[in-house]
């Protein structure tokens, strides 16, 4: 396994089509300014925000964790 490599969230979201480059940095600046120390994860503020569902989420969380099992 390839510790080194790290596929984002956001990136695969967009990837998928799910959501857009704009949605991924308004959600961070919300979990940086709103979550500040909370450990919010981004995918949760982003279906609290409506711009993924718990369905992109764990589609894209499954494809996250293949892509890390494998080393892709």
């Amino acid at each position: 396994m390839n510790n080194t490599y790290r596929k984002f969230l956001g990136d695969i979201l967009i990837t998928l089509g799910v959501i857009m480059h704009k949605e991924v940095f308004e959600a961070r600046w919300v979990q940086m300014n709103k979550y500040s120390g909370q450990n919010k994860r981004l995918g949760e503020i982003m279906i609290e925000l409506g711009y993924i569902t718990n369905e992109d989420l764990n589609r894209a969380l499954s494809l996250q964790r293949d892509l890390r099992e494998n080393g892709v």
